[in-house]
C-alpha cells in the first residue's frame, strides 16, 4: 500500500488581532500581509483545514473588518478568499457571517477600484445611474491604486473557485446579487486589465447559473446598460453586460420575455401617445440587445410576431413591422433570419400587402437594410420588394425608390437584380411627381457609382446599369410624357448621368462620358440623347430660348423706351417657354415675367452666355453657377422656375467645345463604336448647328485633307459646308481645299463626295467650283462608269441639283438623259430576284442602287422649280416617273426588270421622294390629289415590313410641325392592320401627337387637320381594295348573295381603320364633330364611283363605331352646333334636295350588319397576334378577296388634278338612334397586309376590266360636275 501524502499546515503563530492600544497599523500589516502569502502558496485539497481554524475566527472579527486602514482590510479580503477557496466545497462561516464576507469583498472593490472618490454605492441604483457617474472621469490610473494586485488577486479568487456562488444562498442574497452586479458596473473602466475583466464576467456569470430566479434589480441593471448604450454607446460596463449576457443566453431568455411582455400588456392594446412612446423605446431596447446579445431574445421575437396580427392596431403593428425588419437587418454576415425565426419572417413578409398604409411604407423602409446585412434572402424579399413600385399609394411607392438608391454600389451590383432595377426604373413614368424623381435619382446614383466599371468595360456591370440612361431617355420622350415629367427627368440625366465637369480639364473626359453612354443607347434612345442636345430643331428656328435671352435684355425690365414695343414679343416668348417646357404654365409665366421686370442686367448676361450656341463648356459651367447663386441670394422665389430654365436650354451636354474631344476620339479610331458615336454627334452639330463649327474652320481643314482617316474626311466636308453656310466669310478659299473638295467628289465614297460636293456650292466662288465639278463628271460618265464610282457621281448630281440648281441647269439636259437612260431605263440585274425580302440598300446590285439615287437626283431637280410660275408643268416628268415606280409595284417599266429586294427599296424612296416634294406648299397641292395621294398612302400597307416602317418613321417626322396639307394626319391610320406590333404602335404615337403639334393653331386649324380627316379616310376606305361591297345580282348561283357588306370578318378589319383613328384622335370635346363628320357623308355623293352605298354604309359604321366608344368612356354626344364643309375633290353636293333628305332617311346597313358591329369600338386596337418580323423579312403577302369594283386609282387617272376647291354639305345634322349591345367575341383568324398587297392583287384583275367603262364614266361625270352647284370647302388657307 502507497503512502499516505501528508497534508500541508499553515505555519502561522502570531496573533491577527491588534495587541494594545499602541500597536501601529504596520506591524498589522505586516503580519496579515505574512498571513495572506503563505494562505496563497497553501493548495486547494492538499492543505489540513484544521490548521486554519486558529485564523478563521479572527479574520471577520469587526476590528479588523472595519479597520481604518485599507491595506488591512485588503489583507482581509484576500485571506478570506483563500479561506474560502482552502475549506472548499465547505464554507467555513455560517450564512450569516458569509454575508457580511461577501458584503465585505463588494466594499473593498467598489470602493476601491471605481473611478471616481464618492462614497460606496452597497445598493444599487435604478438603471445603473451609479455606473454612468462613476465612469465619468478617472482621477489615476487603475494599475497605480494601492493594493491594486490584492484586489486583481480577490476577483481572481472569485471567479476561479465560485466561491462567489455561496451568496446565492445566504440571508440577503437578492441585494448581494444587485449589489455585485451594480458594483462591478461602477469599477470597471476602460484602463483595466482584460483579463481582470474576464474575471469579473465570470464571477457575474456564476452569480446568474447558480441563482435559481434573477431578481428585478440584477435585470433592472442588464437592460439599464442597454438603454443608456444610446447615449453612451461601448462604455466598459456595456461591454461587460454584454459578455456576461453572451454567455448565459439561455438563462436570460426567460427574464427578458417577461420584462418585454409585460410592457406589451401594460401599453400594447389601443396604445395611447403616451403607451405608444413607451412601446417604441422598449423596441429601441429590444433592437439594441439583439444587435449584442441575439441569443437571449429568441423567445421575446415571437412576441412581435402576434403584434402583426393584431388587426386593429395600426400603430402597434406599423411599430413591430419596423422593428422586425430592423431586426432582421441587423447582425451581417450572422444566420440567415428566415431560417433563425421562420415563423416571424414569413409573417413579416406578409405585411407587404397590410391593408394599412403606414404598415406597408415601414416594411418597404427597412428592406435595405436586409438585402445589405443578408443577401441569402436575398431573392425571396426581392421578390416581395417588386410588387411595392406598383403600390396604390404614392408615399409606399416613393420609399421602395428611396431603398433602391439608398443601396451601396456592391449590394445593387451583387445583390439586387437588373429586372427589379428596371422595375424602379419604370416608375419614371409614374403620375406622381415624388415618385418620378425618386426613381430617376435612384438610378442615376446607382449609374454614377457603376461608371467606373462601366468605362473599364467590365461585363457584369454593363448588363446591370449601363442600359440606365437608355430608360431615362425612353420615359423621358414617351408621348404621354408631360411637361413637368420631362423637365424633372432631363434636370436629373444632366446632373447625375452626365454632369458638367467643374474643371475646363476634364473636358475630353465629359465628351468621353457622352460617347459611352451613347454606346449602350438603341436607336429611339440615340436620337432621345440628341433632343436632349437641344440642336434638334434649333436650325429650322424651334429654339425660343436665344430670343428670349435677347428680348430680357433689350426690355430692361420695362424701364426703357423700347419696352413697350418689346412687350409683345417677350410675352410670346414666354407663353411658348412656359408652354412647352413647365408643367404648370400660368405659374412659370408669372415667374418668367418676374423675371424679365427685375431688371439684373448681370443675370440676364449669364443666362444670355448659357443659351449661346457659341459658349464654350467653362463659360457655361461659369454662367450657371453663378447665375444660380445670384438667383438664390436676391429671387429664391424664382430658383425652382429659373433652374429648370437654365438646364432645359443651356447647351450642357454638347457645345463648341465638345468638337475637337470628338474629332480626337474620330482620329484615334480605337474603338469603332466610339468612332462611330463621334461622328454621330459632329454631324448632328453640322446638321443642326452649324454655328458651333465657327472657331474650329481651321482644324475642320486639317481634318479634310486627311487621306487616311475617310470618317474624318466625311465629318470635315460636312462640318465645313454648315458652317459656310452660317458664316460665308470665313470660308476657306486655299486652292488647297477646293481642289482635295473637287477630288473627293469624284474619287470618294457617296458620302464623303456629297458633303465635298455641298462645302463648294457654299465655298466662295461657288459656281466656278460647282461648274468645273459638273462638267468633270460629264466627263466621266461619257465613258462607261459602273460600280461604286457611279454612284459617288450619282450623289454629287443628287447634291449639286440641290445646292447648286443653277449650275445644274446649265447641264441638266444632258444630266437628266445621262440619268434617265443610263441608270433609270437599264434593265435590272436583278431581275430574275422574286420575293419582297428587304435587304440592306449596300448590298443590292449597284445598278438597283443607283437607280434609288437617279430618283432623288430628278427629285432635287424639281424642287428648284419651287418658285417658278410652270411649277406645276415643270414638275410633271418627275411626278410621272415617281408614280410610275409605286403603280409599276417598284420597277420603273415593266422593261426594267427590278428584283425583288430593288424594288423595295425604289418603292419606298418614290414615296419618300414625293414627300419631300410635298414640303414645298406648290408641290403640296399636286402631290396631295387623290390619285398621287392614294398611291403614297399606299406604302404604309407595303408587303415589306421594313418599307412600311421607314415610311411610317419618315412620316412621324414630316407630321411634327403639321406643314403639309391635312389629309396627311389620315395616313398613319392605315397601319391598323399592320401585322407588326413596332408599326401599329408607332401609327398610334404619330396620330397622338397630332393635337400637341396643332396646339398653336387656330381652332378651325385644328379642325381641319385633326377632325376633319375622318371625311377622307372613310371615303378611302370606301375605295379600298380590301373593303368587300356585293353587287346586286352578283354572284347569282348563290342565293344568299345580296348587296351590301357579306362578311363579317371583313367588317372587323375595315372597322381596326376606323378604330385606330378614333383610339389617337377622339375625346370627350370632339367626338360630337366627329359623329356629325362621319354622318354628314350621306349628305354628299363619291366623286368617284356612281354607287354611293359604300360611302353610306361606311357613315353608319362609323357612327356605330363613334357611339359605342364614347358610351364606353361615358361620354355624351353632342350636336354639333358649326357648319361642316365636305373636300370638293372627292364628293358632290346630292343633285337635289329631295336627293339628300331621301338618302339621310334610308339605312345601309343592314340589321344582320349592325349587330355584327355591335362590339365595335369598345375596345382599343389590338396589336395583331402575329410572329414578331425581323428587319430583313418581308410581310408575308396574303390576298384577301376583292370586290370586281374597279379600284380608284384606276378611275382616277382619268380625273384632272388641278382642282383646288371643296364641296360643302348643307347646315344640316345627321343623327342616328343606334342601339348599342354588349361586344361579341373576337376571332381569331391571323390578320393579312392590307393594301398595297391586296391593291396589287385587285389592280391585276382591274387592269383588264377598266377600258372603256373608265372612258364612259369619265364622260358621265364631266356632265354631272357642269350640272352641279358645289359649295365652296376646303381653301388653300386651310390646308
Amino acid at each position: 500500500m502507497a503512502p499516505r501524502t501528508s497534508l500541508a499546515k499553515l505555519d502561522f503563530k502570531e496573533p491577527l488581532l491588534p495587541q494594545g492600544k499602541r500597536e501601529t497599523s504596520d506591524a498589522l500589516l505586516k503580519r496579515l500581509k505574512t498571513l495572506r502569502q503563505k494562505l496563497a502558496e497553501l493548495e486547494q485539497d492538499m492543505t489540513d483545514t484544521k490548521s486554519l481554524d486558529p485564523i478563521r475566527k479572527p479574520l471577520i472579527q469587526q476590528t479588523l473588518l472595519h479597520h481604518k486602514d485599507r491595506g488591512v482590510k485588503a489583507y482581509i479580503a484576500c485571506c478570506l478568499a483563500d479561506l474560502l477557496r482552502l475549506y472548499a466545497p465547505d464554507a467555513p462561516y455560517s450564512d450569516v457571517q458569509l454575508r457580511d464576507i461577501f458584503q465585505f469583498f463588494l466594499t473593498q472593490l467598489q470602493v476601491n477600484l471605481r473611478p471616481s472618490t464618492s462614497a460606496p454605492q452597497t445598493r444599487p441604483q435604478a438603471k445603473s445611474k451609479a455606473t454612468d457617474a462613476s465612469q465619468s472621469t478617472l482621477t489615476q490610473r487603475i494599475t497605480d491604486i494601492p493594493y491594486y494586485t490584492d484586489y486583481y488577486y480577490l476577483i481572481e479568487s472569485l471567479a476561479t473557485i465560485k466561491s462567489i456562488v455561496l451568496i446565492c444562498d445566504v440571508p440577503g442574497s437578492e441585494d448581494l446579487m444587485d449589489g455585485y452586479f451594480n458594483g462591478f458596473m461602477e469599477i470597471v473602466r476602460p484602463d483595466m486589465n482584460k483579463t481582470l475583466m474576464r474575471y469579473m464576467r465570470d464571477v457575474l456569470v456564476a452569480i446568474i447559473e447558480e441563482a435559481s430566479s434573477l431578481p428585478a434589480g440584477v435585470m433592472d441593471c442588464i437592460i439599464g446598460q442597454f438603454e443608456m448604450y444610446a447615449s453612451k454607446p461601448e462604455t466598459p460596463s456595456f461591454q461587460l453586460t454584454v459578455d456576461v449576457c453572451n454567455e448565459v443566453a439561455d438563462k436570460l431568455k426567460r427574464p427578458f420575455y417577461a420584462h418585454f411582455s409585460e410592457i406589451q400588456l401594460a401599453h400594447g392594446r389601443d396604445p395611447s401617445p403616451n403607451d405608444l412612446k413607451i412601446l417604441s423605446q422598449s423596441h429601441d431596447l429590444l433592437l439594441t440587445i439583439n444587435r449584442f446579445c441575439p441569443d437571449t431574445l429568441l423567445n421575446t421575437v415571437p412576441l412581435l410576431e402576434e403584434n402583426l396580427k393584431a388587426a386593429d392596431e395600426i400603430p402597434l403593428r406599423q411599430l413591430s413591422t419596423r422593428t422586425l425588419g430592423h431586426l432582421f437587418a441587423q447582425r451581417a454576415g450572422s444566420d440567415d433570419p428566415a431560417k433563425r425565426y421562420p415563423s416571424t419572417w414569413r409573417a413579416w413578409l406578409l405585411k407587404k400587402t397590410d391593408k394599412a398604409v403606414q404598415v406597408r411604407l415601414s416594411w418597404v423602409e427597412t428592406t435595405q437594410q436586409i438585402l445589405v446585412a443578408h443577401p441569402e434572402v436575398r431573392r425571396e424579399l426581392e421578390d416581395a420588394m417588386v410588387g411595392r413600385f406598383e403600390d396604390p399609394d404614392e408615399k409606399v411607392r416613393v420609399a421602395i425608390c428611396k431603398v433602391i438608391g439608398s443601396l451601396d454600389y456592391e449590394t445593387a451590383l451583387h445583390h439586387v437584380r437588373a429586372k427589379t432595377l428596371q422595375v424602379a426604373g419604370g416608375r419614371m413614368l409614374d403620375k406622381k411627381s415624388a415618385v418620378r424623381a425618386e426613381a430617376a435619382s435612384a438610378l442615376a446614383k446607382l449609374y454614377g457609382l457603376a461608371y467606373p466599371e462601366i468605362e473599364a468595360n467590365n461585363s457584369e456591370v454593363v448588363d446591370q446599369f449601363a442600359w440606365i440612361p437608355q430608360a431615362m431617355i425612353a420615359a423621358l420622350f414617351r408621348g404621354e410624357a408631360t411637361n413637368e415629367m420631362r423637365v424633372q427627368i432631363s434636370t436629373i440625366f444632366k446632373t447625375s448621368i452626365i454632369p458638367l465637369p467643374q474643371d475646363a480639364e476634364e473636358e475630353q473626359a465629359w465628351v468621353d462620358r457622352l460617347l459611352l453612354i451613347s454606346l449602350h443607347l438603341d436607336e429611339d434612345g440615340m436620337m432621345g440623347l440628341k433632343r436632349m442636345t437641344n440642336l434638334i430643331g434649333y436650325a429650322q428656328g424651334n429654339w425660343p430660348f436665344s430670343a428670349f435671352a435677347g428680348l430680357l435684355e433689350s426690355y430692361g425690365g420695362g424701364e426703357n423706351e423700347q419696352s413697350e414695343q418689346i412687350k409683345g414679343p417677350l410675352n410670346f416668348c414666354i407663353n411658348m417657354i412656359a408652354r412647352t417646357v413647365y408643367g404648370e404654365p400660368e405659374k412659370a409665366k408669372k415667374d418668367l415675367l418676374s423675371f424679365a421686370d427685375i431688371n439684373e442686367p448681370r443675370l440676364y448676361k449669364l443666362y444670355k452666355t448659357c443659351v449661346d450656341i457659341t459658349s464654350g463648356l467653362s463659360a457655361i459651367v461659369k454662367a450657371r453657377n453663378e447665375f444660380l447663386r445670384r438667383v438664390h441670394q436676391s429671387h429664391e422665389d424664382l430658383l425652382p422656375t429659373l433652374t429648370a430654365l437654365i438646364d432645359m436650354s443651356a447647351w450642357n451636354v454638347l457645345n463648341h467645345s465638345s468638337i475637337p474631344s470628338l474629332i480626337r476620339r474620330l482620329q484615334r479610331a480605337d474603338s469603332e463604336r466610339i468612332a462611330s458615336a463621334a461622328a454621330q454627334f459632329l454631324g448632328l452639330m453640322a446638321k443642326e448647328g452649324p454655328p458651333m463649327y465657327k472657331s474650329h474652320v481651321q482644324g475642320l481643314v486639317a481634318a479634310v485633307a486627311d487621306k487616311k482617316n475617310g470618317r474624318l474626311v466625311e465629318i470635315g466636308f460636312q462640318g465645313l459646308a454648315a458652317v459656310c453656310k452660317v458664316y460665308p466669310e470665313i470660308a476657306p478659299s486655299d486652292n488647297r481645299t477646293i481642289e482635295r473638295a473637287i477630288n473627293v467628289a469624284q474619287e470618294g465614297t457617296p458620302r464623303q463626295a456629297k458633303f465635298a460636293t455641298r462645302f463648294l456650292a457654299r465655298s466662295r466662288d461657288a459656281a466656278s467650283h460647282c461648274s468645273k465639278l459638273i462638267d468633270a463628271i460629264l466627263k466621266a460618265v461619257s465613258k462607261e462608269v459602273d460600280g461604286e464610282r457611279q454612284l459617288t457621281l450619282l450623289t454629287v448630281l443628287s447634291e449639286l441639283a440641290r445646292s447648286a440648281p443653277k449650275a445644274f441647269e446649265r447641264k441638266s439636259t444632258e444630266i437628266i438623259k445621262y440619268v434617265m437612260n443610263e441608270v433609270l431605263l437599264e434593265t435590272s440585274p436583278s431581275q430574275g430576284v422574286n420575293g419582297d425580302e428587304w435587304v440592306p440598300l449596300e448590298t443590292l446590285e449597284p445598278l438597283d442602287h443607283a437607280k434609288t439615287i437617279a430618283l432623288r437626283v430628278c427629285t432635287h431637280w424639281s424642287l428648284a422649280f419651287a418658285r417658278d410660275e410652270d411649277a406645276s408643268a415643270l414638275i410633271r416628268p418627275t411626278l410621272t416617273l415617281l408614280t410610275a415606280v409605286l403603280s409599276n409595284d417598284g420597277m420603273i417599266n415593266e422593261n426594267t426588270r427590278e428584283g425583288g429586294p430593288a424594288r423595295c427599296h425604289m418603292r419606298l424612296r418614290a414615296s419618300l421622294c414625293l414627300l419631300k416634294l410635298a414640303h414645298v406648299k406648290t408641290f403640296d397641292k399636286i402631290v396631295s390629289q387623290p390619285t398621287t395621294f392614294d398611291l403614297v398612302g399606299g406604302t404604309v400597307q407595303d408587303p415589306c415590313y421594313m418599307v412600311r416602317h421607314l415610311w411610317l418613321k419618315k412620316l412621324q417626322t414630316a407630321l411634327l410641325p403639321q406643314r403639309l396639307l391635312p389629309r396627311w394626319n389620315l395616313m398613319p391610320a392605315l397601319a391598323a392592320m399592320d401585322p407588326d406590333q413596332d408599326n401599329v404602335a408607332l401609327a398610334k404615337k404619330i396620330l397622338s401627337a397630332i393635337p400637341a403639334s396643332c396646339a398653336r393653331l387656330s381652332s378651325a386649324e385644328r379642325i381641319e387637320r385633326i377632325e376633319m380627316p375622318f371625311a377622307r379616310l372613310l371615303h378611302l376606305l370606301t375605295h379600298h381594295p380590301d373593303f368587300e361591297w356585293h353587287e346586286p345580282g352578283e354572284n347569282e348561283e348563290d342565293e344568299k348573295s345580296k348587296e351590301g357588306i357579306t362578311s363579317m370578318q371583313n367588317l372587323k378589319d375595315i372597322a381596326r381603320f376606323i378604330e385606330l383613328y378614333l383610339d389617337c384622335l377622339a375625346h370627350r370635346d370632339n367626338v360630337g364633330l366627329l359623329f356629325a363628320i362621319a354622318g354628314h357623308l350621306k349628305a354628299v355623293r363619291d366623286r368617284f364611283s356612281d354607287n354611293n352605298k359604300p360611302l353610306y354604309s361606311l357613315s353608319e359604321l362609323a357612327q356605330i363605331i363613334i357611339r359605342n366608344r364614347a358610351e364606353k368612356h361615358g361620354w355624351s354626344v353632342p350636336v354639333y352646333p358649326g357648319k361642316i364643309s365636305m373636300p370638293r375633290d372627292i364628293f358632290h353636293n346630292a343633285e337635289t334636295p329631295e336627293e339628300r333628305t331621301k338618302v339621310l332617311r334610308t339605312q345601309y346597313l343592314s340589321e344582320e350588319v349592325r349587330g355584327w358591329a355591335r362590339g365595335l369600338g369598345k375596345r382599343a386596337v389590338a396589336v395583331p397576334s402575329i410572329r414578331r418580323v425581323t428587319e430583313n423579312e418581308s410581310s408575308p403577302r396574303k390576298r384577301i378577296k376583292s370586290s370586281t369594283k374597279t379600284p380608284r386609282k384606276k378611275r382616277r387617272q382619268s380625273e384632272t388634278s388641278d382642282e383646288d376647291s371643296d364641296a360643302s354639305s348643307s347646315e344640316s345634322e345627321v343623327e342616328s338612334e343606334i342601339e348599342v349591345e354588349d361586344e361579341p367575341e373576337q376571332d381569331g383568324e391571323e390578320e393579312a397586309v392590307l393594301g398595297r398587297g391586296g391593291k396589287r392583287g385587285a389592280k391585276t384583275k382591274a387592269n383588264r376590266a377598266v377600258g372603256k367603262k373608265a372612258r364612259r364614266e369619265k364622260a358621265e361625270k364631266k356632265k354631272r360636275d357642269e350640272k352641279m352647284d358645289v359649295d365652296e370647302g376646303e381653301s388653300e388657307a386651310s390646308e
